[in-house]
């Protein structure tokens, strides 16, 4: 990370989760340990990912976050009580599944000469489709392009991860969500949010929230995608996905202390 990068005030976080919290599928104590001590410090830290509902009932239950934004802008879970997740979603449950199914009609209906896979959690979805390209399944970045340009004429949303393409219906995206948050969980109007949020992510289906949020970073692991990319971090980290995450959270941690903002010791976090 350049020396140059201000945290200034913020203290809200948007994180994506795959190959940005994650490395290679796994969340590392080092990882876990920053999301740790940058929630003891007062900073509200808000995942945004692709990843299907069932993680994010996990993740908003177990993992010291305010609340989890999922499905590359779906819905949003809170916690309402310690054992009560509350889930919001951009339009209503209804029309969400039926366009799910909409999509699963239309990819069972594709002609190509290779057979797109849904992802391994697609059953645990509650909106959107994610086909599998990176994860359990491989396919050539040929196909990736195929795969994509047939959805969008199908009329289709489409964004790719580090792992998969994920298909939706709707007029929302990480970022609007995310504005959404800001406003209902935080009572933030877009200026103020914009001013006091972090985002830090990995992949070009961040590229929403790199345009929308403009104190944000890039994991290493970025590098790959920049070319592709029309809406890139403000800064790039030295190390890769969760490490790099964990290089980030000490940089801010260390610019609350010289500001004379509080920060926790890694014991007590």
């Amino acid at each position: 990370m350049t020396n140059s990068f201000d945290f200034g005030q913020a203290d809200v976080l948007f994180t994506d989760v795959d190959d940005t919290l994650t490395t290679d599928g796994r969340l590392l104590p080092e990882t876990y340990l920053a999301l740790c001590r940058l929630a003891a410090a007062g900073i509200r830290v808000i995942p945004v990912t692709g990843g299907c509902a069932g993680w994010c009932d996990q993740i908003i239950r177990t993992w010291p976050v305010t609340a989890v934004i999922g499905e590359g802008g779906a819905f949003y879970a809170e916690r309402t009580a310690p054992q009560t997740v509350r889930w919001h979603y951009w339009n209503d449950a209804a029309s969400h599944k039926r366009d799910q199914q909409a999509i699963l009609a239309g990819i069972a209906g594709l002609k190509l000469d290779f057979e797109p896979r849904l992802a391994s959690d697609q059953a645990f979805r509650y909106v959107d489709v994610a086909v599998d390209y990176n994860q359990q399944q491989s396919l050539t970045p040929e196909q990736v392009v195929t795969l994509h340009d047939a959805l969008v004429d199908l009329g289709f949303n489409v964004r790719q991860s580090s792992i998969h393409l994920n298909v939706w219906l709707g007029d929302f995206d990480k970022s609007t969500m995310a504005v959404r948050v800001g406003q209902d969980v935080l009572g933030l109007d877009l200026p103020t949010l914009q001013q006091r949020a972090i985002f830090i992510g990995d992949a070009p289906n961040d590229e929403s929230m790199f345009c929308r949020f403009p104190l944000s970073i890039g994991v290493a692991n970025i590098q790959k995608h920049l070319s592709a990319m029309t809406h890139r971090p403000a800064t790039i980290v030295s190390q890769r996905s969760g490490l790099g995450f964990a290089e980030m959270a000490e940089n801010w941690l260390k610019q609350r202390v010289e500001s004379g903002l509080p920060q926790t010791e890694t014991g007590s976090a």
